[in-house]
């Protein structure tokens, strides 16, 4: 585990390091900080949240529905559209 922790400092490392050069290099300001308020940000992941539960809804009405498919009796005659011989 600790050389997983080592390897994961070096890599944010790296990537911070990275994005300062660039940053000078090209004289972009950059932030740190989001740019999307904390009520942008609820709205995403309460959007995120129902959406994904609609499609995993989806998904189970359809399995259901094929499944009841299934199971359902073959239609027999009944006795009205039987001949009496």
């Amino acid at each position: 585990m600790e050389c997983f922790n080592d390897l994961k400092n070096s890599i944010g490392e790296l990537f911070t390091n990275s994005l300062k050069s660039c940053c000078e290099s090209n004289h972009i300001f950059c932030e740190a900080s989001s740019n999307l308020s904390g009520g942008a940000i609820a709205g995403i992941v309460i959007g995120s949240v129902v959406g994904g539960l609609l499609i995993i809804g989806l998904i189970i009405f359809i399995v259901m529905k094929s499944k009841s498919k299934k199971n359902q009796p073959k239609k027999l005659e009944t006795d009205s559209q039987v001949e009496m011989k």
